[in-house]
Parts: structure tokens; sequence; C-alpha cells
């Protein structure tokens, strides 16, 4: 059973991925040739080798999630799951990106009405003014991107520290058995 911190396991997977993609990649260039030119690479010995590196990815995040789930921080004297700390960190992420995309009206605004006829029956449109309240200011929503900044900084800053030090217990499988 190897032993890494979640940090090298987080490493490993990233180097698992690019493996995966190039195998992939080689596999897709020779599902289909021409006949008499054998490409150099056996797609299915590709097809089984992305199994391979598939099922140990899978197998390694696992073991991650599990770290996850069971490691504690600490943020603003609360404490929490890592695994719920990322989920924090991807709801702040998502709000982060929510706020600023708001369009904040307050004020009167003249507009175009509708058409109505003069004395003399010719078509007039009339200027009607709108008053727009805001549920939030600009200087509030500056003032709350500031925090959720802040408060994500926090957040990634414990799930890092945690990463560094958190454990992976894992067990890498086996290869799998040829059927040919």
């Amino acid at each position: 059973m190897a032993q890494f911190t979640v940090s090298q396991a987080l490493r490993r997977v990233k180097k698992l991925k690019g493996r995966m993609g190039e195998l992939q990649g080689r596999a897709a260039s020779v599902v289909s040739y021409v006949e008499g030119a054998k490409p150099e690479f056996d797609f299915d010995t590709l097809r089984g080798d992305v199994a391979q590196v598939r099922a140990e990815l899978v197998s390694l995040k696992a073991a991650v999630d599990v770290a996850n789930a069971t490691a504690k921080v600490q943020v603003d004297g609360e404490s929490m799951t890592v695994a719920a700390a990322i989920l924090r960190l991807q709801e702040t992420k998502a709000e982060l990106a929510w706020l600023p995309t708001l369009h904040l009206r307050a004020g009167v605004e003249r507009c175009a009405g509708e058409v109505d006829y003069d004395d003399a029956g010719r078509p007039v449109r009339r200027v009607r003014e709108v008053t727009y309240v805001s549920a939030l200011s600009e200087s509030k929503r500056v003032a709350e991107l500031d925090k959720l900044r802040d408060l994500f900084e926090r957040l990634n800053d414990a799930v890092e520290r945690s990463n560094h030090v958190t454990p992976v217990d894992w067990k890498e499988p086996a290869a799998p058995r040829s059927t040919a």
C-alpha cells in the first residue's frame, strides 16, 4: 500500500490524466488505417493501457476523496472536513463570479413610452420616467466581493496546508488480465 500526501496524490492524478490523454490520442490515430499499412501501435493494446490508467486514476481519486472526507481544517473558528472546505471554495468562487454580473439600477430613468396622439391627431411618443430601487449598492457589492475574496483565500490556505500533511492510503490496482 502506497502512502502519499493529498498533494502528492493530486500531482499523480494530473500525471495520470495526461498519460490517459496521450494514450487516447494515439488510439484515436490508429483506430482506422489503410489496409496493408498496419500502424506502429495496436489499437486494442492502447485501449487496454487506457483502461489500466483509468483504473489507477479512479482508485487514486477515490482515496483522495476518502482522505478529504475525514481530514479536518479550521476556518474562521469553524471546524470542517477538507471536503466541506473544498465545496465552500467552489461555492465562494461561484458567488465571486456572479455578483459582478448583477446590473445595478437606481434612480430615475427616462425611457420611451407609448405612442399617443396630439390634438391634431398626429402620433406623439410620450416619455415616461421609471424609478429604480436597487437592493444592492455598488459600494456594498464591492465590500461583499472583498469579504468573499478574503474567505476564498482563508479556505484555500486551509485546504492547501491540509493537502501537504494529510495521508492518502492507496493500493495501486493490479494490471488487468488480458483476455486475448
